[in-house]
């Protein structure tokens, strides 16, 4: 599946120690799901990304997707795909509650990955006719051998650099479905920009999204361009430039305990890597619990539910967080002074 480490080591210098990978497990029957459609003109299709041009010649039946975007587009449109990245330690069945519902028939093989990629003897068992990986951050390693077992789409730009508009509709569009990915991006996007009416005590708030090691050392998100600091900001947040200017390369910094000042904003959004060890030696130390943003009331712990699609949105993770976690944000930046 795709681990925090994965994630966060493609877009920094930062690595997190948060083991999500777990057993992959299928169901007991044989997936057989399909693109259901896509109209029969809208084939062949060619993709151009980063690795090549993809050519599908005809509408897809058996489609492994091997990145979050990727799979959530397909399940937002109808398509259930035969195989796709495990997501252990927030479902016990390796779904993500955003994912779940949208499952119909056979569970997909959910498939898992390691620090050099998937299982390909995995994909190849599952005899896929299009291979989706516009969020597979490894993919430059396996292309060649995927490519050779079926139509395989890369990212566009890089390893977690395209925003997931542009992973959704190169999905929707090797389907053969680009106009219903084209509002389905729309409709998402809506729910973001619906965000700051209903929420207006977000406007303007500064923000500090963390993930904290069991060193007791604390990843700090730093770059306007990452994903989750796009999608705070979306909502209104405002990422301070005392964070952006934080030293090192890429998207992330990593602090001690006695840089920990650096976190007084107006709302503090911290994760654990559901560690609850860790968290209660975190909060526990007086540098943390002395902060201004934590005794006001404006700091909220995230489980893992509520992280992980902060961390990686979807067209199905956004309306999850939209509904489920940003009312918890906004509490918090209630306490705070208005902007």
């Amino acid at each position: 599946m795709r681990t925090l480490m994965r994630r966060l080591a493609a877009t920094s210098a930062l690595t997190l120690g948060l083991g999500l990978a777990a057993v992959a497990c299928g169901g007991d029957d044989e997936p057989s799901a399909g693109a259901e459609g896509g109209a029969a003109g809208a084939f062949p299709v060619s993709i151009t990304h980063k690795l090549g041009t993809t050519t599908i010649k005809s509408a897809p039946k058996r489609i492994v997707a091997l990145g979050e975007v990727d799979q959530d587009t397909l399940l937002a449109l109808g398509v259930q795909p035969v195989g796709m990245a495990e997501l252990t330690g927030v479902q016990s069945d390796g779904l993500a509650p955003w994912s779940a519902p949208k499952l119909t028939g056979a569970k997909p093989k959910l498939l898992k990955a390691g620090e050099a990629g998937f299982n390909l003897e995995e994909i190849a068992a599952l005899r896929p006719d299009l291979v989706l990986a516009g969020g597979d951050f490894t993919i430059d390693k396996e292309y060649g051998k995927l490519s050779k077992l079926a139509p395989t789409v890369a990212y566009q730009t890089g390893p977690a650099e395209d925003t997931w508009q542009a992973i959704a509709k190169q999905t929707a569009k090797a389907v053969g479905k680009a106009a219903e990915g084209d509002r389905l991006v729309a409709d998402v996007e809506a729910k973001i920009a619906s965000v700051k009416t209903a929420h207006p005590e977000l406007n303007g708030k500064t923000f500090a999204f963390t993930s904290v090691f069991p060193s007791g050392n604390i990843g700090v998100m730093k770059s306007p361009e990452d994903t989750s600091v796009k999608l705070l900001s979306e909502f209104g947040m405002v990422l301070p430039e005392s964070l952006k200017k934080l030293p090192g390369e890429g998207f992330a910094a990593e602090l001690s305990m006695e840089k920990v000042s650096v976190l007084n904003t107006d709302v503090l959004l911290s994760h654990y890597n559901d560690d609850p060890a860790t968290q209660r030696k975190f909060e526990g130390n007086k540098l943390f619990s002395g902060l201004d943003v934590v005794k006001r009331g404006s700091y909220v712990p995230l489980d893992l539910k509520s992280f992980w699609p902060l961390r990686t949105p979807t067209p199905l993770a956004v309306p999850y967080v939209v509904d489920q976690v940003v009312p918890k944000i906004a509490k918090a930046a209630s306490a705070a002074k208005p902007a």
